[in-house]
């Protein structure tokens, strides 16, 4: 075994053990912060992604409902005992970040002669149920039956105290490649009896059965729905079954997409590509061309009022990817303008604001070769909640850039980092709650600077 492996289970021991050793004065609570804590740091020492944080609601209280793996079985923490991979880390690095809390989880009750399985699993507070294959032979059917009743009401008291929680509505693990197995009705029963109709969360999960040294464990956050919108407004409507039959489908499908490896963003430029080949006039685009910040921008066009406004974003794109992808996309003569958003992701590969501000002077001057006219827009790097710890970084690109733009013709930089202040603070209410993103309000801030830099030029009234 390799020793990324070797280190990745001793740091889920630690887990365990933190959580089985600890002192019986700790809250359930303060276990399951520190079980997040610790569950990020194992994660850490691995090759992961997640995606969708944009789709994370502002509002708590929400169920969040995902398809259970199996772990393989090497990373097996005290005799037979394995810590559930997937759960642990939406608990820990999606719900304990983004929420500072990481929700409740349900789990089963242990056989009798699963002592660590009762050790670990009774310290941390969850809403426990009897199992179908997992329930002791001695019990009463009717005991068990009742017991389980319980977990509407234990449930939805969560819920309705705020918390999120986290669920799969399937009750057993399978393989990456069999997943999802049929779900069961229960926790959709649960949120149809709420008054609140409470918002559920598809996460979507690849990988987590295979060793890290060999994969990398993948997470997709889906954007939330309430069965209301469904068209699903009780259990006992004829559109119920239908509803769970279609979102396990629906599931079937992103596990499949999520476990594929979308290589340089190829799915994405694809999409973009079909999407340019549609246009039937071509002459005197407006271009906006970047990562994640102008790939969300869905209503870029109604903001403008713009026909001839192209949006050409993919997510999570670093410079040298749209450099890369750059005459893949721009297959059309003389656009009026390029508005480019770019090179906050590329902090997270390490590199020194210099650096990034050179890669961006590469591809102003690959941009300038193929349209010399051209007027290219850079739109500063926002400060973010989730790069809290770059704004140094951030602030020096910002600054490069805008030094430069003295010296290119036809290089005009759009400075919105102080907009995104309040009293020299990043303004969380311009963001999603994933931290990063912008929501409505900011994207209102971005869409100021950009029109008022256009108009400037000219180029819109």
């Amino acid at each position: 075994m390799k020793k990324s492996d070797a280190t990745f289970l001793s740091k889920l021991k630690d887990n365990y053990n933190l959580v089985v050793n600890i002192t019986s004065n700790i809250s359930e609570k303060e276990i399951r912060n520190l079980c997040a804590a610790a569950t990020k740091k194992a994660f850490d020492e691995t090759d992961f992604e997640i995606r969708g944080s944009e789709n994370l609601p502002d509002e708590q209280g929400v169920i969040f409902i995902y398809n259970h793996l199996e772990n393989h079985p090497y990373y097996t923490v005290d005799d037979d005992f394995q810590i559930t991979l997937d759960s642990h880390f939406i608990s820990g690095l999606i719900l304990n970040k983004y929420y500072q809390d990481p929700g409740i989880r349900v789990s089963r009750y242990s056989l009798e002669g699963e002592k660590n399985h009762h050790a670990y699993y009774n310290r941390l507070g969850f809403i426990r149920v009897y199992a179908k294959d997992f329930t002791p032979a001695h019990l009463d059917p009717e005991e068990v039956k009742n017991t389980n009743k319980q977990f509407y009401e234990k449930a939805t008291n969560v819920l309705e105290s705020k918390k999120n929680m986290v669920f799969s509505p399937e009750g057993y693990s399978y393989s990456t490649d069999d997943s999802p197995g049929p779900f069961n009705e229960g926790i959709f029963k649960l949120a149809c009896g709420m008054k609140n109709d409470p918002l559920i969360v598809p996460v979507v999960m690849a990988n987590f059965d295979k060793l890290a040294s060999e994969t990398t464990f993948k997470c997709e956050i889906k954007p939330p729905f309430r069965l209301s919108e469904q068209g699903v407004n009780s259990a006992n409507d004829s559109s119920f079954p239908l509803f769970i039959e279609n979102l396990n489908k629906q599931y079937k499908n992103w596990v499949y997409e999520l476990k594929q490896e979308n290589t340089n963003f190829k799915l994405e430029i694809e999409t973009l590509k079909n999407s340019v080949d549609k246009i039937k006039e071509k002459e005197g685009l407006v271009v906006f061309y970047g990562s994640s910040t102008i790939r969300l921008w869905k209503n870029l066009k109604e903001d403008f009022s713009q026909p001839n406004f192209l949006n050409l974003g993919f997510g999570g794109a670093f410079i040298h990817s749209l450099s890369e992808f750059f005459e893949t996309l721009f297959q059309f003569e003389n656009p009026k303008a390029i508005v480019l958003y770019l090179g906050g992701n590329d902090l997270t590969l390490g590199f020194s604001p210099e650096q990034i501000f050179e890669k961006i002077n590469k591809l102003v001057f690959k941009i300038k070769k193929k349209y010399p006219n051209v007027l290219i827009f850079n739109v500063s790097v926002k400060p973010s909640l989730e790069r809290i710890n770059e704004l140094d970084k951030i602030k020096k690109i910002n600054y490069l850039l805008k030094n430069q733009s003295s010296e290119i013709n036809g290089f005009i930089q759009i400075d919105v980092y102080e907009s995104l202040l309040k009293d020299g603070e990043i303004n969380k209410d311009l963001l999603l709650q994933d931290g990063l993103h912008f929501n409505k309000e900011g994207y209102k801030v971005l869409k100021h600077h950009i029109e008022s830099a256009l108009k400037k030029q000219q180029l819109i009234d």
